[in-house]
């Protein structure tokens, strides 16, 4: 079967080799039944939510004082179920503001917490992620929020912002795409489905200490880290076949080499498209900074609305998908997450040097 390059920003593709193995778990995994009707309680899931959990702190380099989370309700869920669980009356949160899904985040948590701004990316456009001389943190916030890779611009933080306030990412678009530095935060957060496999999980990654220091008790069940935690995320039936499907990319990683493996051919795959804007000669603009681009999210644009546009319909006609930008920015975006293929970057970068030699 013929398939399309696929730079969609989510739910990401897959590499083939996952496909096929959850393909053959959908019929049996080994006691007979299929992976989406086995029980959760079973010696076969037991032992995968082991795996999963070794294997995932393996390649993360997550400290022993870290638990690691694996829920459902997305990221999304964590932009309310974060300040619900780790904020007492009267408290405050420092967000350092970089575009759409710090938006998002800081609405939701406006419902439990005070919110203040450590930092305000609008009035650039959030083409731009601060240096640490630009941010004010305010007095005692019982945390500092920021979002790792902002997919919709096309920005990422190259590391974590410096403070010695407990700091929560959001790295739902570029968790596992190079080595991360796990210790500078007390609370990591991120969906599946750009590196880690397909929608249904939420990866929380939390420190002992920090969790100890901030949640008060009483807290509904799902509301309840400490819960979730002892039950080994299991506190109700888990997403079976969303979780299979990570041990499944996981498996995948580890075959690439790991995280360090990882960032290097990411750095190859950006370079190559990017490379291929520049030689436009204006034709295309990078959308974000040099120094702020993302490796994970390529945004760029024409001088209008209408060229992106043609971009978008010839691109689909080639069998390239999910060009179109963000529906709040407009614009082009070349999605090219871990499991993407170096070839496809090599073909849409071809393709961008031809359009623009044909309608510059």
């Amino acid at each position: 079967m013929s398939r399309a390059w696929n730079f969609v920003a989510g739910p990401a593709g897959l590499p083939e080799c996952v496909i096929q193995k959850a393909q053959e778990a959908l019929w049996d995994v080994g006691p007979g039944a299929g992976i989406l009707e086995i029980s959760h309680r079973s010696a076969f899931f037991d032992r995968l939510m082991y795996d999963l959990d070794a294997q995932f702190r393996r390649i993360g380099g997550i400290p022993d004082d870290y638990d690691v989370l694996f829920l459902q309700g997305g990221a999304t869920l964590q932009f309310c179920q974060i300040p619900a669980i780790l904020t007492r009356p009267g408290d405050h949160i420092d967000c350092i503001h970089t575009g759409f899904w710090t938006r998002n985040a800081m609405r939701d948590a406006a419902f439990y917490t005070d919110v203040r701004y450590a930092y305000d990316g609008a009035a650039s456009g959030f083409e731009h992620i601060p240096e640490d001389s630009e941010i004010s943190y305010s007095e005692n916030p019982r945390y500092v929020y920021y979002c790792a890779n902002n997919s919709f611009m096309g920005t990422e933080w190259q590391r974590p912002p410096l403070t010695r306030y407990p700091l929560v990412a959001d790295m739902s678009s570029n968790i596992y795409s190079r080595p991360i530095d796990v210790r500078a935060h007390s609370l990591i957060f991120a969906s599946a489905q750009k590196n880690l496999g397909i929608a249904g999980v939420c990866v929380v990654i939390v420190k002992h200490e920090f969790l100890e220091a901030c949640q008060p008790e009483p807290r509904a069940s799902m509301f309840n880290y400490r819960r979730l935690v002892e039950n080994r995320s299991m506190l109700n039936t888990p997403p079976t076949f969303a979780l299979y499907v990570m041990k499944l990319m996981l498996d995948w990683i580890d075959g690439q080499g790991g995280l360090a493996a990882l960032e290097v051919r990411n750095r190859e795959k950006a370079a190559i498209v990017r490379s291929a804007i520049d030689d436009t000669g204006g034709f295309f603009r990078h959308v974000g900074e040099p120094q702020c681009r993302s490796l994970m999210n390529i945004s760029f644009r024409t001088a209008s609305r209408e060229m992106d546009g043609l971009f978008v319909a010839e691109a689909e006609n080639e069998r390239m998908l999910g060009l179109r930008g963000h529906r709040e920015t407009g614009g082009l975006r070349a999605s090219v997450f871990n499991a993407f293929p170096v070839e496809g970057c090599r073909v849409l970068a071809e393709f961008i040097r031809e359009f623009a030699r044909v309608h510059g």
